[in-house]
Formats: structure tokens, C-alpha cells, sequence
């Protein structure tokens, strides 16, 4: 898989800084965003529908919720990638992600339905950067009224799930009802 350099604190907004301050410059972000499908999955077929539907306090999400939210994120910021790599400089817009949770209904989805998903997103995901040119992955566009460089939304994808899997292993696994 193609290498792709860890983006420097200038290519998007700071913000993000929480997500990727810890991720080491080194890693093989598209290796690593496979590898963490393969974790994601392995960890959501593991847990009964009662665990999917949890939740750790009122107006919380549950896991299918958050795995939902991932496959939008995930699909906003491959949007974004596409349209700089393609030199489209029209800002876009923030997205408001309680309103994509709240719309998407993701806990009537049945679990296999909703793996599928994820995992065709994240196999378009790898796709789409794994074609692009190393002076693709360098373009920057404006999005939430913040620069933004291609390279940076692969490893703000990756980085986000990871954040995520973090409060999946505090809040939810630690938290559920027993069997």
C-alpha cells in the first residue's frame, strides 16, 4: 500500500490536533486504517444486539450509532479529499454530526447490514487514496472555514476511528449489562 506522509500541523485546522498528536509519524496510515476495519469488525460482531443498543448515559449514542457516525465521517472526509485532489477550491461547509446520527437512524439497521456498509467504505476509502499522486495528496481546499490537505483527511479518518474505539473500550465495553 502507498505511503502517505503524516501531515504537518499547518494542513488543517487545530482542532484535529486531538486526534492526531498522538499518532506517530511513522505509521503506515492506510495499512493501518485496514488493519483497524478488520479490529472493528471482529469487535462489533462480537456483541449482542442489547450491547449494540446501549447506551452509557441519556442522550448518548450507542455502537451502532458511533459505527454509523464512522461511515459518515469517513464519508465526508473522502469527499473533501476527492474535491481538493481534483483542485475544486469551493469551500465547503461544516456538517452537523448530531444531525447525521440523529437522521440516519442507525439503530434499526440490522448489524450485518450496517458491517457492510462500513466495510465498503472503508475498501472506496483505501481505493480512492491509494490511486492518488503524491502531488494530489499535497492539495488543500477550505473546509468549516479551515485549510485542509488531502493527506490530512486519511489520517483524520484514521485518527477519529481510533478516538473512538478509545470511548467504545471506556464507556461502552466497560459499562454493559451482563449477559
Amino acid at each position: 500500500m502507498k505511503i502517505i506522509a503524516k501531515p504537518h500541523f499547518i494542513e488543517y485546522a487545530r482542532y484535529y490536533e486531538q486526534y492526531l498528536q498522538e499518532i506517530p509519524k511513522e505509521l503506515k496510515v492506510l495499512q493501518a486504517l485496514k488493519e483497524q476495519a478488520q479490529t472493528i469488525s471482529r469487535l462489533y460482531k462480537s456483541q449482542t444486539e442489547d450491547q449494540l443498543l446501549f447506551a452509557y448515559a441519556e442522550g448518548k449514542w450507542t455502537m451502532k450509532d458511533i459505527l454509523m457516525h464512522l461511515v459518515d465521517v469517513e464519508r465526508v472526509f473522502v469527499y473533501r479529499a476527492m474535491r481538493f485532489a481534483r483542485k475544486d477550491k469551493s469551500p465547503l461547509p461544516f456538517f452537523d454530526e448530531n444531525k447525521f446520527a440523529k437522521n440516519a437512524d442507525a439503530n434499526r439497521i440490522p448489524l450485518p447490514r450496517l458491517m457492510k456498509e462500513y466495510q465498503n467504505t472503508r475498501a472506496a476509502t483505501l481505493s480512492f487514496f491509494n490511486n492518488l499522486q503524491a502531488k494530489q495528496l499535497k492539495e488543500t481546499g477550505v473546509a468549516s472555514h479551515a485549510s485542509m490537505s488531502v493527506r490530512a483527511c486519511v489520517w483524520i479518518i484514521y485518527a477519529h476511528e481510533l478516538h473512538h474505539l478509545n470511548i467504545i473500550k471506556e464507556r461502552y465495553l466497560s459499562r454493559q449489562p451482563a449477559e
